[in-house]
Order: C-alpha cells, then sequence, then structure tokens
C-alpha cells in the first residue's frame, strides 16, 4: 500500500490529460532543494517504444556480473510498486518508500509544490540509489524530452526501437515521438541505439549531430546473428573504436526468448563495452553469465505448465507482432486461447487485428477494475469475436470448460493484466 502523499498524486499518472503540459521544471526545484542528488550516480538512460525494459536488465545484469552495485528503476511494475526501484536485485521496502515519502511531502508542502506521480517515485529512486549504488540504469516512463527521469546527465544513452504508442502524448507521426526519444541524448555524449525505421532514425541523427555525441545503431556499428532460435544463441560483431578491443563475442546463450532479445542484448552489450573503454571492469565473461541467467517477468512469462499459461506485456501492435512471432516459433504444437484487455490510449484496432491474423478462435477480453481500461463497444467485440468478462470468476469457468490438453492460454495487452492472470492460472489448478 501506498503512503497517502503518493496515492493522492497517483491520478496525474492515470490522467493522460495531466502529461499535456507537463515540463521537468517541477521535479528540478524538487531535486535542487535535496541538494540534487541525481548528480552523483553515474547513470545509463534509456528510451525507446520496446524493449526498453529488457535492455535495462540486461544492463543492469551485465554490470552487476561485473561485481558493481548497481540501481535499476523502471516503470510500470506488475505486483508491486515496489519492483521499479531495485539495487541489485533487491527492491525497495515498504518501509524505505514511506521514509523517502515523508521527506518529500514535508519539503513539497513546505514549498507549496506539487509533483506529478512519477515526479515523486523518480526522486525516491534517486534518494535510495543515492551513496548505495555504483551506476544505476535508468528507464524514461513516457517519451524521454520531457520525462521526468531527463534530469540526469547520463554515461552513455540508449534508444531502443521506436514506434506507435502514446500518441495522444508523444505525437502521431514517427518523427514527432522519435523527436521525444532523442530527447535523452546530451551534448558531446555517446548514444547506442537499435536499429530504426529511417524516418526515426534521421530524428536521431540530427539530435546527436546537433549535440555533437557519437551515435552507433544496431546494422551499423553493431551486428548480430542468430545462430540458434531455441534456446536463443547469438553472435555480435562491433565495428567502431569505441567498443575497445573486444570486436566479436560468439555463442552468447540467451535465457530469454524471441528473436528480438538478441537486438535487445546487442545493445546491452555495446552500452557496457563503452564503459568497460572508459575503465568500467567488464570482461566477456560477466558478459556472458549476465545474459545466460536472465530472467524477467512479464516478458513471455511461462505461468504454468498445466494448463500451458504464458503472459506478455505486449502493449502495441510492434510488440505484439514480437510476442506472436515468438510464441509461433516456440508453441508451434499448441493451440492457442487469447486472453487480453487494453488501456484506453493504446492503437487498439490494429492490435485486435493482429491478434484475428494469428487465431481463428474467440477471444478473451477480461474488463479491470481500472478507469483507464478500454471496454469493448458491441460493434467491436462482434467485428473481432470478443468474449467480455468483467469478473476473474466467470473467465475462469469459461477457460476450465473449454480447454483442452493441447491448448495454450496467452495472457497479452498491457501490464495491469498480470496479477489477474497470475490469479487465474491458480484457479485452473
Amino acid at each position: 500500500m501506498l503512503p497517502q502523499f503518493l496515492q493522492s498524486l497517483a491520478n496525474n499518472e492515470s490522467n493522460a490529460n495531466s502529461f499535456t503540459n507537463y515540463t521537468p521544471d517541477t521535479i528540478r526545484s524538487i531535486l535542487k532543494l535535496l541538494g540534487n542528488p541525481q548528480e552523483r550516480i553515474p547513470c545509463i538512460h534509456i528510451a525507446g517504444t520496446n524493449g526498453k525494459g529488457s535492455t535495462a536488465y540486461m544492463i543492469a545484469k551485465i554490470l552487476q556480473a561485473s561485481g558493481y552495485t548497481v540501481g535499476l528503476y523502471t516503470s510500470p511494475h506488475l505486483m508491486r510498486y515496489n519492483e521499479r526501484i531495485t539495487i541489485n536485485g533487491e527492491e525497495i521496502t515498504d518501509d524505505e518508500i514511506y521514509e523517502y515519502s515523508e521527506i518529500l511531502e514535508i519539503l513539497c508542502k513546505t514549498q507549496n509544490i506539487t509533483p506529478t506521480f512519477f515526479d515523486a517515485f523518480t526522486i525516491i529512486a534517486f534518494l535510495h540509489f543515492h551513496n548505495s549504488v555504483d551506476i544505476a540504469v535508468i528507464e524514461t516512463g513516457l517519451g524521454g524530452r520531457l520525462d521526468s527521469t531527463n534530469v540526469i546527465t547520463p554515461l552513455v544513452s540508449v534508444i531502443t526501437p521506436i514506434s506507435y504508442d502514446h500518441m495522444a502524448i508523444l505525437g502521431t507521426t514517427l518523427h514527432e515521438i522519435a523527436y521525444q526519444k532523442a530527447g535523452i541524448i546530451k551534448h558531446t555524449l555517446p548514444v547506442v541505439s537499435a536499429k530504426q525505421n529511417p524516418e526515426a532514425k534521421k530524428v536521431l541523427q540530427k539530435e546527436a549531430s546537433t549535440k555533437q555525441s557519437p551515435l552507433f545503431f544496431v546494422g551499423e556499428h553493431i551486428h548480430y546473428a542468430i545462430t540458434s532460435h531455441n534456446p536463443l544463441i547469438f553472435d555480435v560483431l562491433f565495428n567502431h573504436p569505441a567498443f575497445g578491443s573486444y570486436k566479436q563475442f560468439e555463442h552468447i546463450h540467451c535465457s530469454l526468448t524471441g528473436d528480438f532479445q538478441a537486438a535487445n542484448a546487442s545493445v546491452a552489450i555495446a552500452t557496457t563495452l563503452i564503459l568497460k573503454n572508459n575503465n568500467w571492469a567488464i570482461v566477456p565473461e560477466h558478459i556472458y553469465h549476465a545474459l545466460s541467467s536472465l530472467h524477467i517477468p512479464g516478458r513471455s512469462e511461462l505461468l504454468s505448465d498445466k494448463p500451458v499459461c504464458l503472459f506478455d506485456c505486449a502493449h502495441n501492435p510492434e510488440a505484439l507482432k514480437h510476442t506472436l512471432q515468438n510464441i509461433h516459433d516456440r508453441y508451434s504444437g499448441y493451440n492457442t486461447i487469447f486472453c487480453i484487455s487494453f488501456m484506453k490510449d493504446k492503437d487498439i484496432t490494429a492490435m485486435l487485428h493482429i491478434l484475428q491474423r494469428f487465431t481463428s478462435k474467440p477471444i478473451s477480453y477480461l474488463q479491470l477494475p481500472d478507469s483507464r481500461c478500454y471496454i469493448p463497444d458491441e460493434e467491436i467485440q462482434k467485428t473481432f469475436s470478443l468474449h467480455v468478462f468483467s469478473d476473474i470468476k466467470s473467465l475462469t469457468h469459461t477457460i476450465k470448460t473449454h480447454i483442452n490438453s493441447n491448448d495454450m492460454i496467452i495472457f497479452t495487452g498491457t501490464f495491469r493484466l498480470y496479477p489477474y492472470c497470475k490469479h487465474i492460472c491458480s484457479l485452473m489448478q
């Protein structure tokens, strides 16, 4: 349970209108009053549409395997707010959240300042990491240029694949969305980017050129080749002096599934090699070990074997395509049963079309008790064969009644579905 002060700010995150005129001025003012703890934390900053969380976990894991104490700040969470702030994988405790929240509440009331919820939680992350970590990996919440996290000067900026999401806030074109993501690029500091759509790539190149920042792309300076899909094994090649003396990594085993994770891992490796080239103690063994022992909840996570239930947090069309391809590659012997839910601000029609092409079976839609949850109208239900459920028990009963031994249940569409599908899986045991 969040402290009352944080709970009172939580609506800022649920109301899209609260982001319309947002600027980081408030969080900058509060951090200044706190002595700017973020300025004394070496950081990696990550923006992008898809793969941010996975890439952040990978970088943090490599650094931790290298012997460093690593802070990791990600969002959203799956079960608890505590998941967003970790040090070497250990979540911030409730007591620590209350302690930092009290400091923040007193300061804000004294100064008559009202931060957004994400401002407040970002500040708590900085306070928690200050004097406790060697380095922190910081994931943006939304966009980048105007994000609460964009108050740091990172050692490396990282940009994962850019595609369409949060269009009501970030813009309706790739150019506009990429412009927001490019805002984390800092003057003269290195940037590692995933392979990008040509339109997004031009925006990043322009921003990097303006700020005289060296920019390295997968597909240009970083190349990977997958040699096995299940398990995921790949090679990575580097062809720029910024990555130091290591030009090639062969037979990297990644414990995650999906070819796109090889792309994410290539970005993560490149980022840590730039650190190594600047005297951080990272060797290949650390990289191999970290990637072979990764577990990231909510990313093609197998929740149960009987019945086979899988959850993936794909919440935009591009991510959903990757998830479905991964399912096709790994679970081709199963018939898929989908249970989905979406938030209102997503490209819902596009995602439903993608699902419709993947399965001919009716799709179960769980209406979450959340004001942000999309509620399909009758036309949408009919067009896409959606069966809408408003409670877990009736959905579970329907699944149990119709499921066969060669069926697989796929939960996807939003992070917020995760605790409900965990409950559903427990009811089916």
